[in-house]
């Protein structure tokens, strides 16, 4: 399934490393991962602190409902061979792994891939870009995209005729409680696209859930926001013992064409 992201031959697994025929070489970190980035030096992904925060939150399951849905959506179309595009630390992946024979997942993030690889051995995880994927034409049947750009060309590329790109977005109200405590006039998300060259709609649903939340700081933290937003603001949300934060997902499902 691998290509080699220096010369598109096929990478076979020799031990602990992936090998193409051009003896171009790249080895299993010790958690298991693999990098097949190029770009490593101009393109980083989310720092230590960055990956820490997040799994700080995510591991609390405010976003479980949403990962559920997800997996439903997995199992109901009887995938086998699935890839998250932009796994972060694997939170969604690890459940996603349980339902189909076949789980690969990347990031930018070393650190987000390392740590995910530590805590799911079912899938395998490399460091890539999602606008240079090493994988061959049409050789997915699933990629799931959550909070992440969609990077068309190279979707559509490597699914299979009517194979399926699960696309998870924030909907108009997602964090609107939150934003209220930093902005004197909160501006609500954008409605999510509504055609995808090459692709066709299968489904559309707007789901959600208010929580309360005790580390409002570490909710912040794993958002843009974190890093525009005015100081004052900032300083608010760092004062809150809790909050009760409304959570509100969009899932579409598309068909490749």
């Amino acid at each position: 399934m691998f290509r080699c992201p220096k010369c598109n031959e096929k990478l076979e697994k020799v031990n602990r490393s992936f090998v193409c025929k051009n003896h171009h070489s790249y080895d299993l970190a010790k958690s298991g991962y693999v990098n097949l980035s190029l770009k490593q030096k101009k393109q980083k992904g989310d720092n230590k602190l960055m990956v820490d925060a997040r799994t700080q939150f995510l591991e609390k399951n405010y976003y479980d409902f949403m990962r559920q849905f997800v997996k439903n959506k997995i199992i109901e179309n009887q995938v086998n061979v699935l890839v998250d595009a932009g796994c972060g630390q694997g939170y969604y992946t690890k459940e996603f792994a349980q339902y189909v024979n076949q789980s690969y997942a990347f990031d930018l993030s070393k650190e987000a891939v390392n740590y995910a690889s530590k805590q799911d051995k079912k899938t395998q995880y490399f460091v890539a870009s999602l606008f240079d994927m090493p994988f061959f034409q049409e050789s997915i049947d699933c990629l799931t995209t959550i909070f992440t750009p969609i990077a068309l060309e190279e979707m559509h590329r490597v699914l299979r005729k009517n194979g399926l790109l699960i696309v998870v977005g924030p909907g108009e109200n997602h964090l609107v409680d939150l934003k209220a405590q930093m902005y004197e006039k909160v501006r609500l998300n954008d409605s999510p696209i509504e055609l995808l060259e090459g692709f066709e709609m299968v489904s559309r649903d707007k789901i959600a859930k208010v929580e309360n939340v005790k580390d409002v700081w570490a909710l912040l933290e794993m958002t843009p926001y974190r890093y525009n937003s005015p100081r004052a603001g900032l300083e608010k949300v760092q004062s809150l013992e809790e909050l009760d934060v409304t959570f509100e997902f969009y899932v579409t499902v598309w068909r490749k064409i």
